[in-house]
């Protein structure tokens, strides 16, 4: 069969004038011509698609089918070539996301709704995986996007600082530090501390051993769950204390006391990486979002906060 989609489009725009003359002017072509492109029609197809008087034309059983599918199938091209530039454009196709306990419960949330306004098409994977495992993900391309403790310093891979965090001391209601503005770090040094497991853990329980070291002690680490939900499990129930990012402590439970600590200027710089490599126009859409996030060094600003 030698059918193309001008016949198709054709025979739709004279179903739907029932006219060889007003469909001709449509199509913008001699009624002669338009006539000999419908008998080219029928011959390939086998059937009489229309009846046809001195006064009038419509469509046979077969011919009602055949509009059918001609108007699927132009339907069906006229969505591929859309389809075919939002992919180009970087409108469509899918991303892959690494995220750890900071970002799902900080900055990411935002961003992906963000993202989402503009790429509605785009399929999101999201992958928990704490922050050493997504250097490697990055570094391999097995994820696109990585939110993880930065900075992330490699040659192939580029990041912007999406939230920055100074420390916290969390523990239960009733516990002492509820009376003071501020944390003397020093005063912790025989506190019971619960960190997160070393293992997952190891670039922010790094960064805790460094502030507590320069205050003179290491934390006395007396339980080491795996994630967020364990941590703030046993805090609450007077186990011991924590320090913690400020801002992801906003989705935790009520029952907590939190308190900034005084001569501590570190934060927490959460990430979005990706490598330099791993490039197309969705990704540079994903990344613009991000981009729009970008902080730099966060407020100093001291606060109390019971949550």
């Amino acid at each position: 069969m030698h059918l193309e989609l001008k016949h198709y489009r054709a025979f739709a725009v004279l179903a739907d004038a029932l006219h060889f003359g007003r469909a001709a002017e449509r199509l913008n072509m001699a009624q002669p011509q338009l006539s000999r492109l419908v008998g080219f029609i029928e011959r390939e197809v086998g059937v009489v698609l229309l009846f046809r008087t001195t006064r009038a034309i419509s469509l046979t059983p077969a011919g009602e089918v055949f509009l059918d599918q001609a108007r699927r199938l132009i339907r069906q091209t006229e969505e591929a070539v859309q389809m075919t530039r939002k992919a180009a454009a970087g409108m469509v196709g899918s991303i892959t996301i690494g995220y750890m306990d900071f970002a799902i419960s900080g900055p990411l949330p935002e961003i992906l709704r963000a993202f989402r306004e503009v790429c509605p098409q785009v399929d999101i994977g999201l992958e928990h995986l704490w922050t050493e495992r997504q250097r490697v993900a990055l570094l391999d391309r097995r994820i696109d996007f990585g939110f993880l403790i930065g900075p992330f310093e490699h040659p192939d891979v580029a990041f912007v600082p999406v939230a920055s965090d100074r420390l916290v001391v969390v523990a239960a209601e009733g516990h002492p530090i509820a009376a003071v503005a501020e944390v003397d770090l020093r005063t912790l040094s025989d506190a019971p501390f619960i960190f997160g497991a070393p293992d997952k853990w190891r670039p922010f329980r790094a960064m805790v051993d460094r502030v507590c070291g320069d205050h003179g002690f290491l934390p006395r680490v007396v339980q080491e769950p795996f994630n967020s939900d364990g941590i703030f499990g046993l805090v609450s129930a007077g186990l011991g204390i924590t320090i913690y990012p400020e801002r992801p402590l906003r989705i935790y439970p009520r029952g907590l006391v939190v308190r900034p600590i005084a001569d501590v200027a570190a934060r927490v710089v959460t990430v979005a990486a990706w490598n330099r490599r791993n490039a197309s126009r969705t990704l540079d859409n994903f990344i613009a979002v991000a981009r729009g996030f970008s902080v730099a060094g966060g407020s100093d600003a001291a606060s109390v906060i019971d949550i």
